[in-house]
């Protein structure tokens, strides 16, 4: 099971477009977090949305 590098919570797997046959593509419910796990290549990636309005 993979989970969030922030929140150590579990992600959900997201189906990968057909291009990147390679690519797991992991969303975290809690905080929003994508990870992206290249097996070919051993990288990880990740990604979120930052919304300004949460900050004060």
């Amino acid at each position: 099971m993979t989970t969030c590098p922030f929140c150590n919570q579990p992600m959900e797997r997201v189906t990968p477009d057909e291009q990147e046959a390679f690519t797991d593509l992991y969303r975290c419910g809690a905080c929003q977090v994508e990870q992206a796990v290249y097996w070919e290549h051993g990288e990880r990636l990740l990604a979120w949305d930052h919304d300004p309005s949460d900050e004060i």
